[in-house]
């Protein structure tokens, strides 16, 4: 009985993630007329159904193996992508392409403008604990300290900046931060990113057999996300 409470939960989990990215493609056919502003070209789309894979692979590893913390970042990260390609998507149309004409549109705007920390923040959990779930050994511990402090201070700074932009949510992604906080999330982040990217690289050379494999399709996988995700920057409100 657990084990079918735990798919089903897992499940329903991976089809609100899917069903929000699939709005979110709806509502930008739906305001198609406003051009680029409205994410309908290949690019936006194209990314947007790739994302889908995010979810459908949180589902079948968080059900299959529910103590491999993996799973559950990828189930987790892919509602949060779901959730915020549907919130820009809803803002732009009620913001831009009929504005007062959805309620809650600038609520949406707003959280698409710090949301996209934690798929990132994911990302360099995924690194630090990809394939077993876990560290490598203790000595990683600071790292992973270093990771969630480095996100946590980011997503402040966005919610900061998010605020800030409330009346003009679409305000260049260079506006409205404090002094200083900007260039240290540039800094940070992507240290953060090295961080878990050395965890990767650590245990793949010292790693042999299946978990080698896993590491080599792991990294193969993550080159694609990473080709896919170009476009994610313009998917944010600029």
């Amino acid at each position: 009985m657990t084990a079918r409470v735990l798919a089903w939960a897992t499940g329903c989990v991976a089809a609100v993630s899917v069903a929000l990215l699939a709005g979110g493609i709806a509502l930008s056919y739906v305001d198609r007329h406003m051009g680029p502003l409205s994410r309908w070209d290949f690019s936006n789309v194209f990314e947007e159904a790739a994302f889908i894979a995010v979810p459908v692979v949180g589902f079948v590893l968080a059900s299959r193996r529910p103590g491999n913390k993996v799973g559950w970042i990828f189930l987790g990260v892919g509602l949060v992508v779901g959730l915020a390609f549907f919130c820009d998507r809803y803002g732009r149309g009620g913001l831009v392409a009929a504005s007062g004409s959805l309620p809650g549109a600038r609520a949406a705007a707003w959280l698409v403008n710090w949301i996209s920390a934690i798929p990132i923040a994911g990302l360099a959990f995924v690194l630090l604990l990809f394939p077993t779930g876990r560290l490598r050994s203790r000595g990683w511990r600071p790292a992973a300290w270093l990771v969630a402090t480095v996100f946590t201070l980011s997503a402040a700074a966005l919610v900061a900046r998010a605020c800030r932009v409330w009346a003009d949510p679409f305000a260049t992604l260079s506006a409205g931060w404090y002094p200083g906080s900007h260039a240290a999330v540039f800094i940070l982040v992507p240290a953060a990113l090295l961080t878990g990217a050395a965890a990767v690289a650590v245990r793949f050379a010292r790693s042999s057999g299946e978990e080698r494999l896993q590491l080599k399709w792991f990294v193969a996988a993550a080159l694609l996300v990473v080709t896919v995700a170009i476009p994610w920057p313009r998917s944010r409100p600029t």
